[in-house]
């Protein structure tokens, strides 16, 4: 009887644990309509924010929309709050994100905060599904060759085999033509 627990209710959520050891935001995924719009910063982005629980971040873009960046509030009355957690919720600022990166909101998108010192900058962190690897083999006309000559092995018991195969000018590619290659405005990178 030690797997029970005396004096209590188990807990029911899961700890949530650290995806990256480096800082970043994930933008959680719109998995229903009316979901909403919602920003985690980890523990290593809490800590070069120097932010914790309930105070304020603010979101920098430049005019050209290249450069997104993040920082703790200025001020009380600037930014936008933080939850006891470090998670916020901006529809605004969500959607012009996912406008301007062209973000597919189906699925979470990833974030590192790069830092120079003086700024703090988002960079899309690749996501890269899960999917089943494909092999592809290439041939080369010796192994075709060869694989053809041992499934035709019987056909090729002599060269004398080949002696009445004749080859006319008609059976030769089309770029060995002399009318081909004199240079028309067909044959052109930019005629292709």
């Amino acid at each position: 009887m030690e797997d029970l627990i005396w004096d209590g209710v188990p807990a029911q959520r899961k700890k949530r644990e650290e995806k990256f050891s480096f800082p970043a935001v994930t933008m959680v995924a719109l998995d229903k309509p009316g979901a909403g719009r919602k920003f985690i910063f980890n523990k290593a982005a809490q800590e070069l924010l120097n932010i914790q629980g309930e105070e304020r971040v603010s979101f920098g873009f430049s005019a050209d929309r290249s450069i997104i960046a993040v920082r703790k509030a200025a001020d009380i009355n600037s930014g936008i709050q933080l939850t006891k957690t470090c998670t916020i919720s901006d529809k605004k600022t969500y959607e012009f994100i996912a406008k301007i990166l062209n973000l597919d909101t189906s699925v979470e998108n990833n974030f590192e905060i790069v830092s120079n010192g003086t700024l703090n900058t988002l960079h899309l962190h690749a996501n890269i599904p899960v999917t089943e690897e494909v092999v592809t083999t290439e041939t080369t006309y010796e192994e075709d060759a060869v694989h053809t000559a041992v499934a035709e092995e019987e056909d090729l018991t002599t060269e004398e085999d080949f002696s009445d195969i004749e080859v006319s000018m008609d059976d030769m590619p089309f770029a060995l033509d002399p009318e081909f290659s004199k240079g028309t405005e067909d044959n052109t990178e930019e005629g292709w």
